[in-house]
């Protein structure tokens, strides 16, 4: 009788060892998380979690330092870093693949609201306001590498102190340093009072132009842009094979979109043209009459 109950004993200790052994997370999630919109894996992530291909940080408090982000994840499987649509930031900097940033607030950045070096990089559905100059131009968003996409930002009250001599446009990208930029998609984003242009781009063969690579394949579509530089408010040079389709055009200018040098094969259509604008489209160089699909442009 003694030995039966030493065996049962043993047997019953086991099998809380067993259990608790199943119970302990190997991966414990760490600081606050927030459970709407939860990850694939089934919630979100504290921001002092080292995440993994697939997984969801979040952040609800607000940061007294820019967020820089410098881990990503798998190709089709994103690690998405995800504020609240309120937590604000003074800034945003990816340098990383496979990386999606949504619902921040970028306010109080120096020099670019929210920057981005590397593939398949998805900006969405965050605000960019009042960012510093301090010498170098101001951006809302400033991008470099294939597949980015900005999708559904807002940017309002972009300067935030005396600009000097900065040019100041919402969207900017070129390859003086680094490769064109293909595969991008610029979607449904609303920019309000540019100083200067709502988009940038520059190619790599573009004057200055690093010569690597190639910027091509872009669409440009449902964006809401007002932006008063002098000549245009989108001016692309060397990037190829773009769309541009859809958008609001309520700034002033002489052209609307203007075609630079190396710029073939774009597609313009379906777009509202304010009456701040002498016209829609503008050739800046007679190289981008080549493969043009859209209404009359001198």
């Amino acid at each position: 009788m003694g030995v039966r109950i030493r065996l049962i004993a043993v047997v019953f200790l086991l099998g809380i060892g067993v259990l608790s052994g199943c119970a302990t997370s190997p991966r414990p999630a760490a600081g606050p998380v927030v459970p709407s919109s939860p990850a694939a894996d089934g919630g979100c992530q504290g921001p002092e979690y080292l995440p993994r291909a697939g997984d969801t940080v979040c952040y609800t408090d607000d940061l007294d330092e820019p967020l820089a982000i410098v881990k990503g994840g798998q190709p089709g499987a994103p690690i998405v870093y995800r504020g609240t649509g309120s937590t604000k930031v003074p800034g945003i900097h990816v340098e990383a693949d496979n990386v999606v940033v949504e619902g921040f607030v970028s306010e109080g950045a120096q020099s670019t609201g929210i920057w981005t070096r590397g593939n398949n990089v998805t900006i969405q559905d965050n605000t960019i306001t009042k960012v510093y100059y301090v010498g170098d131009d101001v951006d809302a968003m400033r991008f470099f590498g294939d597949g980015t996409k900005l999708l559904r930002n807002t940017v309002h009250d972009l300067e935030a102190n005396a600009i000097g001599d900065s040019h100041v446009d919402c969207m900017q990208t070129f390859a003086i340093h680094e490769p064109g930029s293909q595969d991008v998609v610029i979607q449904g984003n609303r920019c309000e009072g540019i100083r200067a242009q709502c988009l940038m781009a520059e190619g790599p063969n573009d004057i200055d132009g690093s010569g690597q690579g190639i910027s091509r394949n872009w669409l440009f579509q449902g964006n809401y842009c007002d932006a008063h530089a002098a000549a245009q408010s989108v001016a692309l040079e060397d990037v190829q094979n773009v769309t541009i389709a859809d958008n609001q055009m309520v700034g002033t200018a002489t052209k609307a979109f203007a075609l630079g040098k190396g710029s073939t094969g774009a597609v313009v259509r379906s777009n509202q043209i304010g009456p701040g604008y002498s016209r829609e489209v503008g050739f800046d160089d007679p190289s981008a009459r080549q493969g043009y699909q859209g209404p009359a442009a001198r």
